[in-house]
């Protein structure tokens, strides 16, 4: 999440979107840090495990190659980063997001010289063609409030991948059955950063192939309602009941078995795709 975090509510009032300098995103560690912490850390371990899993299952990481992660609000803020995991096995590897605040927060978390963490925009990206091998996009494109923002994102994305290049992307699910109640909160303004577009399996897969991508694979993960899921720990854990909080972690843990079922889109949190660069270059919008 960060590249696109243009704008956010505030406590009981709408705020009018900022601009795209990610000024509003270098604010929302200081709101967090205030509340405690934005993710419980199970469910951070928990999301973090899912993101490792899909890079691994999904073609795990080239060791001569470069990774890109278009985002590092994780590795800025808590239990759920995972670039450290990933640069282990590569040569180098880079962070970036829209937030300068961020980018430095990151770096001082996980001070390395195998990755850099750099303050960069998605939709116009400072890296020559073909750059990286692998790119990882955590729900990072599901932060704009335009969604053509998506399709620019994406190519930008497709200029930067090497031939046969692999992207792991996770967006907001829309289909999620509970996608509509985050929304009503959100307009409340009970979240601490600005939630954007949100898509279909079936709309990341048209924007994908419009970008120029081939999609080999998709999926949803993280199959707990996200409000109930951090209700149900923070709930646990002021009661300081240990079979209590057991009984949640293994319940939130069982669900993610639903990833398997063919109601997986509409229960798990974020829409999942595997896509690749095709050998031969194939220009955005025609056919192949």
């Amino acid at each position: 999440m960060s590249l696109e975090r243009q704008s956010g509510w505030i406590w009981g009032r709408r705020r009018k979107q900022v601009g795209v300098d990610g000024s509003d995103w270098d604010r929302v560690p200081e709101r967090l840090d205030k509340s405690s912490h934005y993710l419980d850390p199970f469910l951070a371990r928990l999301k973090r495990r899912e993101n490792l899993r899909l890079v691994c299952e999904w073609g795990g990481l080239r060791k001569d190659g470069r990774l890109l992660k278009t985002d590092v609000f994780e590795e800025a803020m808590g239990d759920d980063a995972f670039l450290a995991d990933l640069s282990s096995e590569l040569a180098e590897t880079v962070g970036i997001d829209i937030s300068f605040a961020l980018s430095r927060r990151a770096a001082q978390r996980f001070s390395s010289r195998r990755v850099r963490f750099l303050a960069a925009d998605v939709r116009a990206l400072p890296f020559a063609n073909a750059s990286f091998s692998t790119i990882v996009s955590p729900s990072t494109l599901d932060h704009f409030p335009d969604a053509a923002d998506l399709g620019v994102s994406l190519r930008e994305l497709f200029r930067i991948l090497e031939p046969g290049g692999r992207l792991v992307i996770t967006l907001d699910n829309r289909q999620n059955l509970f996608d509509p109640v985050l929304r009503l909160v959100n307009w409340f303004g009970m979240v601490p950063f600005y939630m954007g577009c949100s898509y279909t399996v079936s709309e990341l897969s048209k924007e994908l192939c419009a970008a120029g991508f081939e999609v080999r694979d998709t999926t949803a993960i993280l199959h707990n309602p996200r409000l109930v899921a951090v209700a149900a720990m923070r709930l646990a854990r002021w009661l300081r009941w240990r079979p209590l909080i057991d009984f949640v972690q293994k319940s939130l843990l069982a669900a993610q078995g639903l990833e398997n079922t063919r109601w997986c889109y509409y229960t798990g949190s974020f829409v999942a795709a595997l896509a690749v660069r095709p050998e031969e270059d194939v220009t955005p919008g025609q056919q192949t």
